[in-house]
This record gives structure tokens, sequence and C-alpha cells, in this order.
């Protein structure tokens, strides 16, 4: 889907080479200025280290760049993702927590290689994992990008249903915040904490739930969300005084020599708002 809200154009959700993108910060504010995009937010997953590169090539292309992060929540069983804008990505402690989860995330990501030699021989390695990662917080997509160039899968999508996707064989859990200390890690750090893609969370009455932990708004607009999906957040969203946020969730794949930044988009209107909402005014 391709929606545009209110005016001018902004794209609030985008990951980069720091966490699971495939497009360096600098390389996707480029795309963003040949999209004629005026705003993106950098949301790497549970790290904030494209945030000054994205902001030193948003000055050169003239584009706004607001520093953001999307957290990886869990509550019981079900994983919430938080996106948080306006940051202040360099606060110690924020750091400090960041720095605990990408270890975490490194040990996850050599238990789960380790189960897919031990279970179906698969000739992969950590260090094929990490090369993949670069210096990013390494995740599953780099397991799968790994199992996909050396033929094992054909796709992302295999990967996941087969092997790496929760419940899976290979699948191994991991270090969670709560969706509340998510929200509130968001909020000590002056930022603005939005409830991401609510229409991919499997568990139904989730969104309807995170409106009493103190989210500030809604990702109403999403490239997977359907029409109806994102006319229920944003009127979700409208009746609880909240804000409605949107982007692609752009991970850098190309297609015919593009990515798919700025293909949802909301309006200015929503980066001021979510610029008054913060601290950093």
């Amino acid at each position: 889907m391709n929606t545009v809200i209110g005016q001018g154009k902004a794209d609030l959700h985008n990951h980069t080479t720091a966490s699971d993108g495939l497009l360096s910060p600098a390389q996707l504010v480029r795309f963003a200025a040949i999209k004629g995009l005026k705003a993106i937010a950098i949301t790497d997953h549970d790290t904030t280290e494209g945030i000054d590169e994205g902001l030193r090539a948003g000055q050169f292309y003239k584009i706004k760049v607001i520093p953001g992060i999307e957290l990886n929540t869990q509550l019981d069983s079900v994983e919430i993702h938080l996106l948080g804008y306006f940051i202040n990505w360099n606060s110690e402690y924020l750091q400090k927590i960041l720095f605990k989860m990408r270890d975490i995330r490194k040990n996850r990501a050599k238990k789960m290689v380790e189960k897919l030699v031990n279970l179906y021989g698969f000739d992969i390695s950590y260090e094929e994992v990490l090369k993949e990662a670069k210096e990013g917080a390494v995740a599953r997509p780099h397991i799968a990008r790994v199992l996909i160039s050396k033929g094992i899968v054909k796709d992302m999508s295999e990967a996941f249903e087969k092997y790496i996707g929760t419940d899976c064989p290979a699948y191994v859990g991991r270090y969670h915040l709560t969706p509340k200390e998510g929200i509130e890690l968001i909020e000590i750090c002056g930022g603005v904490p939005v409830l991401a893609h609510p229409g991919l969370i499997t568990v139904p009455g989730i969104a309807e739930m995170m409106l009493d932990q103190g989210i500030k708004g809604i990702e109403a607009y999403h490239s997977k969300h359907t029409q109806e999906q994102a006319e229920y957040y944003s009127e979700l969203a409208k009746k609880s005084g909240l804000l409605i946020t949107g982007g692609t969730d752009c991970h850098g794949e190309l297609f015919d020599g593009m990515p798919i930044i700025g293909d949802v988009s909301v309006g200015m209107d929503a980066v001021e708002e979510l610029k008054h909402l913060s601290r950093q005014k």
C-alpha cells in the first residue's frame, strides 16, 4: 500500500546496516532524497549506532533525520515492538542497556548456528553470520542471509518458516524487555514511545491492551498492513488521543534498483507532533 497523510512526506520506520538493514545510514538517506522525502527516522533494532552517520547525511541531502530506535519487547510469549522517536541516543543509561542486549544477541546467534549444524548438518558458521552482520547488531536475518547465500534456503521466508522462526527447531529465545520497561526506557531518554506495526501481532487485543501501558502513538500505516488494518488502527489512535504514525519498515532490499523507503509515509505534521511530545524541543 502507498499511504500519505498530511502535508509533506516522512517515513518513520527504517533500518540500516547498524542492525539488520542492507543499506548504510548514508545510503538510506540518499535514497530518501531520491524519493523526495522531507524526513525519515532511523529506527534500528536495539542499537543507535547508525544515527550519527544518518544525521550527517541528512545535513548533506537536506533531509530531517529523526534519531530513533526499535525495541523488541515481550509480554509472556508475545513479541511486541516499540518505536522510540527523538531519543537522546548518547544517554549512558540507554547505551548500557543496549550493549547488554547486543551481547545477548551475539550469544543467541551462536547457539542458533550450533543448532543448525547439529540438527541438520548445515555448512554454516558463526563467523559467517558475524561477517554478514558487519559491525551491526546480530539478528536472525543475518543467519537467514547466510543460509540463502549457501543455497540452503531460497529466501528469507523459508529460513524463518522452517528453521529459525519462533517455535522452529533451531530457534533460541532471548532476553527481552517487557513493553512497560521499553516504554520507560524510551521516555527516560527523552523520546516518544509508539507501538510498531500492530497488524503483525498475531495475538488479538494486544494493541488495545497497550493503550494502558503508556504508548503515545500507534504505527497505523505500515508496508505490511492492509488498508482495513490501517483504517482500524488510525481510528483506534484517534479515539485514544494518540499520534498516528507510519513507515515502510525499510530494510534496504532493492526492487528495480530502489528500496521501498517512502512507499508508506505520513505528513510532516506527525513529525512536529512527535517533536513536541519529546524532550528535544
